[in-house]
């Protein structure tokens, strides 16, 4: 078996995606940790980062190699991974992948291998376009990359021109799909973590944050105390009111509201989970709740 360093490209701006991608959580798990997982499930004997926010993707497990020309996009970044590596065969992923494959990156490797020494990546085609940041590279392509960069090349497939490579056809095109909107991240099916009323009461004594997702006259019949509270359809809109450190736990009556609100929140990179059970759960618990002055006795 090939020996590969593994590397996670998490140096780009997310323009258009709003927020760090290195860091948005997938069915619970940061995207850069599920490449990463990947990669090492792949076999790769060393897995590390290029760019990104060293603190963050350092409470993921990854080391970080600061980008050697920042902002420049996967070809310089792809440049700084081929320069550090040990290994000689080097597989550099986008942090975004939807569905990140070991099986896909095993493919690749294993490409390069079979295709010999004088071929410097391997590089999966999909509907007839190269994915170029799901490639695997030898570092000895660094030079005709260099020189190509130097030379006012500013992508790895102009970088590319006159490499010699090899076409990787076959994979399922979801290992090599990434994401560059939220709206690619609402289409990816998502895990709803839950807790139960009585593992709210312990957070929420531990001082977790928590948002009612009901409508206003529910929330004013009776909600939890010191809950904020963001109807459902507020939700996408205020999402800048929503702490983005720690747990959030989101609830509304029962939990069919609020795990909307948590697949939204999630996709957004926020670490929010559901409670099962809601608001009349709570109240059925013997829990206590604030209602405003003169309101009914029972939330809807």
């Amino acid at each position: 078996m090939t020996a590969f360093a593994g590397v996670v490209l998490c140096g780009g701006e997310s323009r258009r995606m709003g927020r760090d991608k290195a860091q948005i959580l997938v069915k619970g798990v940061a995207m850069a940790r599920r490449v990463s997982d990947a990669l090492n499930a792949a076999g790769a004997s060393e897995v590390w980062a290029v760019g990104g926010d060293a603190h963050a993707l350092g409470r993921l497990g990854l080391g970080v190699v600061p980008d050697d020309r920042p902002g420049g996009g996967p070809l310089p970044a792809t440049l700084t991974a081929l320069s550090h590596a040990e290994a000689d065969v080097v597989v550099v992923l986008a942090c975004d992948l939807l569905h990140p494959s070991s099986h896909a990156v095993r493919t690749v490797v294993d490409a390069l291998e079979a295709a010999g020494p004088d071929v410097l990546a391997a590089v999966p085609v999909v509907d007839g376009t190269l994915q170029w940041t799901h490639a695997a590279w030898r570092r000895s392509a660094r030079s005709s990359l260099e020189a190509a960069y130097d030379g006012g090349a500013r992508s790895l497939k102009r970088g590319a021109i006159g490499l010699d490579l090899i076409q990787v056809h076959g994979l399922d095109p979801a290992a090599v799909a990434d994401a560059d909107t939220p709206d690619d991240l609402a289409s990816s099916p998502m895990d709803i973590p839950e807790i139960d009323v009585v593992e709210l009461a312990v957070q929420r004594q531990a001082g977790a944050a928590l948002i009612d997702v009901r409508e206003d006259d529910e929330y004013q019949d009776a909600h939890v105390a010191g809950a904020r509270h963001i109807p459902l359809g507020e939700v996408a809109d205020r999402v800048g009111e929503v702490p983005t450190e720690g747990t959030v736990y989101v609830i509304c009556a029962r939990g069919g509201r609020s795990a909307k609100a948590v697949e939204h929140y999630r996709s957004q990179g926020i670490d929010a989970v559901n409670v099962a059970g809601g608001t009349l759960g709570w109240i059925d618990a013997g829990q206590p709740v604030d209602r405003q002055a003169g309101s009914g006795a029972d939330p809807a």
